[in-house]
């Protein structure tokens, strides 16, 4: 077995600081575990921080992060990670992957190597635009799901799953998904011990396996104007059953533009937009408010608790009973209940 696994991190602009310190702290932490575990066989981790050309680069809050060597400056290398920028802006988004493909083109040469491929959250688009997912399965951040699926349309996104394995290609889904990604890295190069271990160490959840539950369609803007404003508009009446007409009528386009336009912009239709937009202050309701499960349902336009609860699971992959369960602020919860009496003293 190899003495040493080594990572490569690889920093773009306006990628999250966090999944770059994270990611490191993750790895040495396995390491401290292995060590302190005796396991004198198993290998440790060795990371390098990598940019295209070598120099340092701002990450999306502002940070400047250091960086060890450019790309051709890794020769061979057991993990590449890529991780997501804090950008959903589809034309901002686009302008960095043009912007960057140099290392489009090292991901590209990666092909027929052994190395491990991992990105989390918009850094699977590099990894798509090298061409190494085409016909294969992978996940990416779901405010950008829309974006990738139309501008991939031979890659089969699985837009809830946390983390799609395919082959030598590990796609993880938004934001703090990278911290289940590494898990996975340690367990493979190491032991699912160690990897159990380094979650309870860095108090992570292992047990995650989808994003659906923390999918937001509530706080989206899109490039497209007139979606936008249908988008505020339904928000402002879930109860409607039948938005379209109106919503058209309103915006002053045909039943079929709105459609097309909303499909164009978010890769559904306006119907399913409504429900996403259901789901979302369902869930809202369900972690701040003691509202019993047919209230929830009216509280969001529907009469039917049944076809609700269906497409709640549906959607979310778990009953309303089990997201509240999970989910519930309970913080929240305690001041919004009564005070309990106080007890005279006998």
């Amino acid at each position: 077995m190899k003495k040493t696994v080594s990572v490569a991190v690889v920093v773009i602009e306006e990628c999250m600081a966090s999944a770059i310190a994270g990611s490191i702290d993750m790895l040495y932490a396995a390491n401290r575990i292995i060590e302190a575990m005796g396991k004198r066989h198993l290998p440790r981790f060795e990371w390098r921080v990598v940019s295209v050309s070598g120099r340092p680069v701002k990450t999306g809050n502002g940070m400047l992060q250091a960086v060890d060597c450019s790309l051709k400056g890794i020769d061979q290398v057991d993990v590449v990670y890529i991780p997501g920028m804090s950008v959903i802006d589809e034309t901002r988004l686009v302008s960095i992957l043009e912007n960057n493909r140099p290392l489009v083109n090292w991901l590209t040469s990666l092909s027929t190597s052994n190395s491990l491929i991992t990105s989390s959250c918009t850094g699977s688009f590099f990894v798509a635009e090298a061409g190494l997912l085409e016909d294969k399965q992978a996940t990416t951040g779901w405010p950008v799901e829309g974006l990738f699926a139309a501008r991939y349309p031979d890659i089969r996104l699985q837009s809830s799953e946390l983390l799609v394995t395919a082959g030598s290609i590990i796609s993880a889904g938004a934001s703090t998904s990278y911290q289940d990604l590494m898990l996975e890295v340690i367990r493979r190069f190491s032991n699912s011990r160690v990897a159990h271990l380094t979650a309870r160490y860095l108090l992570l959840d292992s047990s995650r396996h989808s994003q659906a539950a923390f999918r937001v369609s509530s706080v989206r803007k899109y490039d497209d104007p007139v979606v936008t404003k249908a988008h505020e508009l339904m928000q402002k009446n879930l109860s409607n059953p039948q938005p379209v007409p109106e919503l058209a009528a309103h915006l002053n386009v045909s039943d079929r533009t709105l459609i097309r336009r909303f499909k164009g912009a978010t890769g559904q239709g306006p119907i399913a937009c409504l429900q996403n937009l259901r789901i979302d202050r369902a869930k809202w309701l369900l972690e701040s408010t003691g509202k019993s499960h047919e209230s929830v349902a009216n509280s969001v336009g529907y009469t039917d608790i049944s076809s609700f609860r269906r497409l709640f699971k549906r959607t979310i992959g778990m009953t309303m009973g089990e997201y509240r369960k999970r989910f519930r602020n309970r913080r929240q919860a305690k001041r919004s209940s009564p005070l309990p009496r106080s007890r005279k003293s006998a």
